[in-house]
């Protein structure tokens, strides 16, 4: 009789993703609260102006599909977040949708990539390390990061890189925990998700390919002592190897003239001392503050009797979904912890370093961005190294309480204004221009004779010639006039002009008199932005009176006229 023998258990590596551990109603309600939240503390702030670089962004795609890659590279952008964006506009919504204002609409797609961004950080911690606590302390983070808020209400590429390197971080988790078993599809994820964010904003890479660097030498660390399966990992990072440089290649063409303008950046682009890495992310709540409790309190709180790193009693709040052998680098939580912030430091010393000596000035916060994921999970992490030790849900408050107060008041979150200011631009060019068109409109219905208007703008824009008057150029005049050309328009009898950046109020009045467009039937208005204090007085032109009428945020708005006084003047 033929005996039929009884197949040995899966072990937990073997174990398809549901075994191991199905994540629970109240788990999945949390995740869900956590993007609730992170959504409703950004909804807010969805109708305000866009300020000058999402006018940028609003002008990429407010014409037809063959100017939007064109647009995007005169502002130093890549050209994929625009087509997407330009197939979001053609949508016809439907009411109460198509009522909103103009801004909501575009900018959901950032609210939406952000506030996944902080459900797919809290689901994944918790699927890796398994305490929900320090799931939650992750997604909050995000939740509560005013740099995630800006990014998040913002019509630019941004939100998008953030989500692309939380996926990242999710799959690098994930290789990180589980070294012996094949993750085929958890490596193309990784890349994928770099590529994304890659495509989105090169500048990702500063930040990614550490990572990358990272988890693919501790993968092949992981199986030196198997020659074969060493061969076999050499091949597949040198296939990935390979295939990154194709893609070097293929975008290297678009870089090229971006590079060669690499000098207007720096204007904004170069720290002012040693401590702007001290200034670019809260590291006092990410790092110092949850390591010096975690150190603490693995001397002073002892681990459960029977507990490891990798099990525990109470599946809801402290099982790790991944359950793999111990390994050079420890328990997988504190290791991956440690590996992000180390890759976070790397990034901010290397943009630091390029900025001030390499002679490429990126300095600023927005092309380090993918890094706010990797500091909100390793927050996460560092709580979670504690899920073993007696008294572990006060020990998530003791973390989780002084490093939020730690990041809000670093980020000047702690603000009685708080609620007005927490994503603030300060650049409301939306008023500005209607209220030109409106003077504009009054003054053609009280005089006799037409009126022709001639805008003259001031964006402050580092593609600005160094110049004083008028910008001759005809394609990087309609560049620099972008603000008045998108949602914005003040119309088409206004014809656009624009400025050089030196000496601006004395540019305007200059190409007035040497342009011969001041004949008596002209209007010239004059929209400036972060006009210097000295020249916010101006003098008289001519016969012609120069008004002012008013500052809307940074932006300030005047116009020429006659001497005399029209009946729209009082």
């Amino acid at each position: 009789m033929k005996r039929f023998s009884t197949p040995a258990p899966k072990t937990a590596e073997a174990r398809s993703l549901p075994e191991k551990r199905r994540t629970t109603a109240i788990e999945w309600a949390c995740v869900i609260a956590v993007f609730a939240l992170t959504f409703a503390f950004r909804w807010p702030f969805l109708a305000e102006s866009f300020w000058i670089d999402e006018l940028h962004t609003a002008w990429c795609v407010a014409d037809d599909w063959d100017d939007v890659a064109p647009r995007a590279k005169m502002g130093n952008q890549q050209p994929l977040y625009f087509w997407a964006l330009w197939i979001w506009q053609q949508i016809p919504w439907p009411e109460p949708f198509a009522s909103y204002p103009v801004e909501v609409l575009a900018r959901l797609t950032s609210l939406w990539c952000v506030s996944l961004s902080a459900a797919l950080i809290t689901w994944g911690s918790l699927r890796c390390h398994g305490s929900l606590l320090a799931a939650l302390v992750a997604g909050l983070a995000v939740a509560i990061d005013r740099q995630a808020a800006f990014f998040g209400v913002e019509l630019r590429p941004y939100a998008a890189v953030i989500l692309g390197s939380t996926l990242a971080v999710g799959f690098a988790a994930r290789i990180w925990a589980t070294p012996n078993i094949n993750q085929k599809w958890a490596w193309i994820g990784l890349h994928a998700s770099v590529l994304f964010a890659t495509l989105m904003h090169i500048t990702s890479l500063m930040t990614l390919v550490p990572l990358v660097a990272a988890v693919s030498a501790k993968d092949l660390f992981d199986s030196q002592r198997k020659p074969a399966q060493t061969n076999r990992k050499l091949w597949r990072h040198g296939g990935w190897l390979a295939t990154w440089i194709l893609v070097g290649l293929f975008l290297s063409g678009d870089q090229h003239e971006i590079w060669d303008r690499r000098e207007a950046w720096s204007s904004f682009g170069r720290p002012n001392s040693i401590f702007a890495v001290w200034n670019m992310w809260p590291w006092l709540g990410w790092t110092l503050i949850p390591t010096t409790i975690v150190v603490l309190c693995h001397k002073l709180f002892p681990a459960r009797a029977g507990s490891s790193a990798h099990a525990s009693q109470n599946p809801s709040e402290e099982t790790a979904e991944f359950k793999s052998e111990p390994s050079a680098t420890g328990d997988p939580t504190t290791s991956f912890t440690i590996l992000l912030l180390s890759v976070l430091l790397i990034s901010v010393i290397s943009a630091f370093i390029l900025s001030e000596f390499g002679g490429v000035p990126i300095w600023q916060r927005r092309y380090l961005v993918a890094g706010l994921p990797l500091g909100c999970v390793s927050l996460g992490g560092w709580v979670a190294t504690l899920r073993q030790r007696f008294h572990y849900r006060l020990l998530v408050f003791l973390i989780a309480i002084p490093s939020f107060v730690a990041i809000t008041w670093s980020q000047n979150s702690i603000h009685p204004s708080i609620a007005k200011y927490w994503v603030y631009r300060g650049e409301d060019w939306r008023t500005a221009l209607q209220r030109l068109a409106d003077l504009a409109e009054t003054s053609d219905i009280n005089e006799s004779n037409e009126i022709q208007h001639h805008v003259w703008i001031d964006g402050d824009l580092i593609e600005q010639p160094a110049i004083t008057g008028r910008v001759t150029d005809a394609e990087l005049a309609t560049y620099l006039t972008l603000p008045a050309r998108g949602p914005y328009s003040p119309g088409k009898r206004a014809v656009l002009h624009a400025l050089g950046s030196l000496a601006p109020m004395e540019g305007y009045r200059q190409a007035i008199q040497s342009s011969g467009l001041d004949a008596l039937t002209t209007k010239h208005w004059f929209l400036s932005r972060s006009l210097p204090v000295d020249q916010r007085t101006p003098s008289s032109l001519n016969e012609r009176e120069i008004q002012f009428h008013g500052q809307f945020g940074k932006l300030f708005l005047y116009s020429e006229s006659p001497s005399y006084k029209s009946p729209s003047e009082d």
